[in-house]
């Protein structure tokens, strides 16, 4: 048996023994237990013993024939089966453990990148968080020097509006010239213009529990918090500026 068969048997729970034996029936067939511990080279009654844990885990069966009795290999199909079932159940229950990981007060996750990678990052990141809202504040012009403006219309809108993420932004008048041309409510876009004299570089993202901000393009780092206080003393920050600014701001 190679050692790359071996391993991944070994890694969806079978013992060394088991993955000899199962291997040894799969390639024999029909086989009576003698002629399957001489395969796998294990002893009868060890065999015997293997066999019976691998009937348990539904990965062999059995019938009486004239000669005794023969052990056949179930579909390899049944380790997928196993492994789609365990990861259902683990998603039913990563939410509760989650919730438990929360209410224990559990440091918040800090992520730091260098480059313009950790930007994609953030935005592949909030880019899952579907039917949601994100909220975005900073330099429009100093994101898209990095990324490009095309990246943003033929990349990041489709997805958005794919997903159903409905974009609330925050940017300065001077940088909306092509901007202010787009299909705002076709692109799920809300844009309030905050004063010029309060420009910034930096660029801050919040949606689901986490919270990115990228520095200007000199720096170019972008750290990523991932704490559900943080973020919603973040979402209420930027709430508190939304309605200060008003509808009149709206662009």
């Amino acid at each position: 048996m190679s050692k790359s068969i071996n391993l991944t048997l070994r890694e969806a729970g079978l013992s060394a023994k088991e993955a000899a034996l199962y291997v040894a029936m799969l390639s024999l067939g029909e086989v009576g237990i003698t002629d399957l511990a001489a395969k796998a080279k294990l002893k009868k009654s060890t065999a015997y013993m293997v066999v019976e844990s691998l009937r348990e885990k539904g990965l062999v069966g059995s019938f009486r024939s004239r000669s005794g009795t023969k052990f056949v290999a179930t579909s390899p199909k049944q380790f997928l089966d196993r492994a789609q079932k365990q990861l259902d159940e683990l998603q039913t229950v990563i939410p509760r453990l989650e919730a438990l990981q929360r209410s224990q007060g559990v440091e918040p996750t800090i992520s730091y990148y260098r480059g313009k990678e950790g930007y994609f990052i953030a935005v592949a990141d909030f880019l899952k968080v579907h039917n949601s809202t994100v909220r975005q504040m900073g330099s429009l012009t100093e994101i898209q020097s990095v990324i490009g403006a095309e990246y943003d219309t033929t990349q990041i809108v489709p997805e958005r509006i794919k997903n159903n993420i409905f974009l609330r932004a925050l940017y300065f008048p001077s940088e909306m010239n092509e901007v202010a041309k787009r299909d705002h409510t076709g692109e799920l876009r809300e844009i309030r213009l905050m004063p010029d004299q309060f420009f910034h570089r930096a660029y801050t993202m919040i949606y689901g529990d986490k919270v990115a901000i990228v520095s200007s393009r000199k720096e170019l780092v972008t750290v990523i918090i991932e704490s559900a206080e943080v973020a919603e003393s973040e979402r209420q920050k930027f709430d508190l500026l939304w309605n200060l600014l008003g509808e009149s701001a709206r662009l």
